[in-house]
């Protein structure tokens, strides 16, 4: 005998399936790619021996990619911006003011640190200023989640996924706890901006308290800052280099005209678009000269020429020391921004 169902029960069976529908949740292809990313990346760091709580905690914010973050590795400043834009936002008279007194402040742990490190005070002073404002930067992204979205974006995902895995080292030692472990959106954390694999490398516990503290203490903060300096070749007899005037407005073609002479340093091999090296007095002789007309200093040591906006008739004679700044930051205008701020902040 036929089953029959009047119009009523049907409704309700519409609307029944209807709900169904809304309450189960429905996945995009890009949703159900990062779902199975992040299970293989949980199961792997299941498989090395992190901590279970570690790992809830790291999982716990990893939601989604965040997209914000995906734009600001795409749309950097250093890139983006030029020379002029860039180093005059970032060398601001607040920095130069602040640097000066912050360098008085902390003068007796800062030179202990110097001759320990061999990286003078206001090189430290420079970086603390340009990654954090001296540390009064709030830091908020969390680290996992972020580290999670780069890792996950094809660009830098094999250099990421290290840096995901340092950082649940990191959290299963003991130290910071879960809530301190924030970073910028490029995944840097505390007040000198260290990398995960870098805090590990490099972060040093100056005042002998245990701890590799460089969110609140300030004397680990700048003792890592110089280690990691010191580990990259930096030499104290020697600065980063100077803004320059060149014999011509057009710098690519003085520079084509005078080719390479001299092998870039070990340090600098890995910065080919550095250029030309030459003796810092054949530089003189083609006729580049200080920001005053002046003489360049009458040293013979290695310098290169990078030209500045097209058409300015400036640059920036840069020495080694310019390339250990550049392994903190692969960028020309960023390493600048740090020897440029250092001049100012000793400048009193």
């Amino acid at each position: 005998m036929p089953i029959r169902i009047n119009m009523k029960e049907k409704l309700v069976g519409l609307i029944f399936l209807s709900i169904l529908a809304i309450q189960v949740p429905s996945y995009s292809q890009e949703e159900n790619s990062f779902k199975v990313w992040l299970d293989a990346l949980r199961e792997e760091a299941e498989n090395r021996g992190f901590s279970e709580e570690s790992i809830n905690f790291a999982f716990s914010e990893i939601k989604e990619p965040v997209q914000r973050i995906v734009s600001n590795d795409r749309n950097q400043a250093e890139v983006v911006q030029t020379y002029a834009d860039y180093l005059s936002s970032r060398v601001s008279n607040w920095k130069k003011i602040n640097g000066i007194e912050l360098m008085k402040e902390h003068q007796n742990v800062l030179h202990e640190i110097a001759r320990e490190y061999g990286v003078q005070p206001r090189f430290i002073v420079a970086i603390w200023g340009m990654e954090t404002n001296f540390g009064t930067f709030a830091i908020k992204e969390p680290v996992f989640s972020t580290l999670a979205t780069l890792a996950y974006d094809k660009r830098r995902a094999d250099f990421y996924r290290a840096q995901f895995f340092a950082a649940l080292t990191i959290l299963d030692s003991g130290f910071p706890p879960y809530e301190r472990m924030k970073s910028s959106w490029a995944g840097a954390m505390g007040q000198s901006q260290f990398l995960p694999e870098s805090y590990l490398r490099y972060a040093v516990d100056y005042n002998g308290d245990g701890k590799r503290d460089i969110w609140e203490t300030e004397a680990d903060v700048f003792a890592s800052i110089a280690n990691y300096f010191s580990s990259f070749g930096w030499n104290d007899d020697e600065t980063w280099g100077r803004r320059v005037l060149l014999p011509t407005k057009n710098e690519q073609e003085f520079l084509s005209e005078h080719p390479i002479e001299l092998s870039p340093d070990q340090r600098c091999e890995r910065y080919p678009s550095i250029g030309v090296w030459k003796d810092l007095q054949e530089w003189q002789a083609l006729g580049v000269r200080r920001m005053d007309g002046s003489d360049l200093p009458s040293r013979s040591i290695p310098a290169a020429l990078l030209p500045a906006d097209p058409g300015d008739g400036e640059g920036f004679i840069i020495y080694r020391n310019f390339c250990t700044i550049m392994r903190f930051n692969p960028a020309f205008k960023y390493a600048l921004s740090i020897g440029l701020l250092s001049d100012l902040v000793e400048s009193d």
